[in-house]
């Protein structure tokens, strides 16, 4: 019975929602997650989804990435975020974020992180960039073109290449 009912809302959102246009990636990538933590049917299913993110919206988020609660895309445009990335809750995304490995391909070992680790209520600028294998605090803002290659602490801003504008008391 549970497999039919997320067969029934794959084939909604895939098929027949699109038609009209209603369907944005928030709720496309909501119904990729829900199906990635199934069984292996529904992991090909999300599979599926997410591949056809990448084709409408550009936008590359892994179904093997672990996101929060209350994930926000503003806008889907070029968003990429990495197989082991871990994102908080409550985090924002703007276009053209990415989230990326400073390891080529799986060249990494099983089951090592290679993506950053986001922390809660996170806002990730236009353009900005996250590399490696880096933890990002909670409550960090980090503006737009920034790229970020070391640990943040948590209640920072980000404006440039690891500059960190200011720390507030948490």
């Amino acid at each position: 019975m549970k497999n039919l009912v997320y067969l029934i809302e794959v084939l909604w959102t895939i098929i027949i929602r699109p038609i009209d246009n209603t369907v944005d990636a928030n709720s496309k990538y909501m119904l990729m997650r829900r199906l990635s933590v199934g069984g292996k049917f529904q992991h090909i299913l999300a599979r599926y989804i997410e591949n056809r993110l990448s084709i409408d919206y550009q936008l590359a988020i892994s179904c093997d990435a672990k996101i929060g609660e209350h994930f926000k895309i503003v806008d889907p445009q070029e968003i990429r975020i990495g197989r082991t990335t871990e994102i908080g809750n409550n985090c924002e995304v703007y276009p053209g974020f990415s989230a990326i490995s400073a390891i080529k391909g799986d060249e990494g070992r099983r089951g090592q992180r290679r993506h950053p680790k986001i922390g809660n209520n996170c806002i990730l600028g236009s353009n900005a960039t996250v590399i490696g294998a880096i933890t990002i605090g909670d409550d960090v803002t980090i503006f737009p073109c920034a790229i970020v290659s070391k640990d943040i602490p948590s209640h920072s801003i980000v404006s440039e290449t690891n500059y960190i504008l200011a720390k507030t008391m948490g």
